[in-house]
């Protein structure tokens, strides 16, 4: 009988007991590889959960979707959460603080997607050292998307960047755009000058007003009456359009001159 047989079988068995450890090597050194590949390949971090889920503290600062954040603190809270829709009653002493704006009140509700809106009423305050003015109110409505507020009821306004103030039943407001609207009642003083009227748009950053509605301007010179009252800068130049009228003050000599 040929010796191959058993010479093939002996070379299969060495052949095997070799192999072995040969795989058992590269299946070592393929998955070295493979682990020094994955930890060197940058992991996503995801960011930690909000608490969306849960009602808003006092005291609890939010900010989403890179808008300005908004704190707030009160006395009571009141929460009410719905997908894309929030709602927030705040009672008791109750501070808002959203970018350069502080609002204090009796009452604020906060509702819309991210609490956009700010509905305020009972002694409110609104203070902006940033753009330099401060107002009192009976009710005030506030967005903080646009950064436009109406404030109603003996509404009282300090604008200490230009030394003026000015008094309304009703008053708009635009941040960005530094314009006052105010309405019903209005009168603006500034230095030695009054004017009243039933309606004023002052843009702060030039200076500029434009009353109309029964305009009247009182300084110590005399008083002016028309229908449209306008100025510029210091209000060194005042404009009066429409019908006009006015009085000029003269000033009594002394017995003595």
């Amino acid at each position: 009988m040929s010796p191959v047989p058993f010479i093939d079988d002996m070379r299969y068995n060495i052949f095997m007991k070799i192999r072995a450890p040969l795989w058992l090597f590269v299946i070592v050194i393929v998955g070295g590889i493979v682990q020094s590949g994955f930890a060197q390949t940058p992991t996503s971090q995801t960011p930690p959960p909000t608490a969306s889920g849960q009602p808003p503290l006092a005291s609890e600062t939010q900010q989403t979707n890179g808008k300005k954040p908004i704190s707030f603190s009160a006395r009571s809270v009141q929460g009410v959460l719905a997908k894309e829709k929030q709602n927030t009653i705040l009672t008791g002493s109750v501070k808002i603080t959203t970018g350069s704006l502080t609002i204090t009140a009796d009452r604020v509700e906060l509702s819309g997607e991210d609490y956009v809106n700010v509905a305020c009423s009972g002694n409110v305050t609104v203070n902006d050292a940033e753009k330099g003015f401060s107002l009192v109110a009976e009710k005030l409505y506030y967005r903080r998307d646009t950064e436009i507020g109406v404030a109603q009821g003996k509404v009282a306004v300090n604008d200490t960047k230009n030394n003026t103030t000015i008094d309304a039943e009703w008053l708009r407001f635009d941040q960005q755009q530094s314009i006052f609207e105010a309405a019903v009642s209005v009168l603006v003083l500034k230095e030695d000058m009054s004017i009243r009227a039933e309606y004023a748009h002052y843009n702060r950053d030039t200076e500029e007003i434009k009353l109309h509605g029964g305009a009247v301007a009182i300084t110590e010179d005399g008083t002016l009456k028309g229908d449209v009252i306008s100025a510029t800068s210091d209000w060194s130049n005042i404009q009066v359009s429409g019908e006009v009228s006015g009085t000029i003050t003269t000033k009594e000599k002394s017995a003595s001159q």
